[in-house]
């Protein structure tokens, strides 16, 4: 049989799950932390990625129009 705790003997242990609680939490937190770091590192790199490659498919773009133009231009004046 269970013998009954005083008031104290409660508060004691209430104070020692809070202060494990606690730990649990922070511990808990702090990977968490981590772990965002490294997926927004992730997802920066990504970006920075696609912005250089969209970059990329502009040039390529601009340079194929203006080649394409310059087709059109001697088509029409040999015409």
């Amino acid at each position: 049989m269970k013998r009954k705790e005083n008031l104290w003997d409660l508060l004691k242990r209430l104070d020692e799950q809070a202060g494990q609680y606690n730990a649990y939490m922070h511990e808990a937190n702090r990977y968490f932390d981590k772990s965002a770091m490294a997926t927004n590192k992730i997802i920066d790199k990504h970006g920075r990625d696609l912005q250089k490659l969209i970059s990329q498919v502009r040039k390529a773009l601009r340079s194929f129009m203006k080649k394409e133009k310059g087709k059109n231009n001697n088509e029409k004046s040999k015409s």
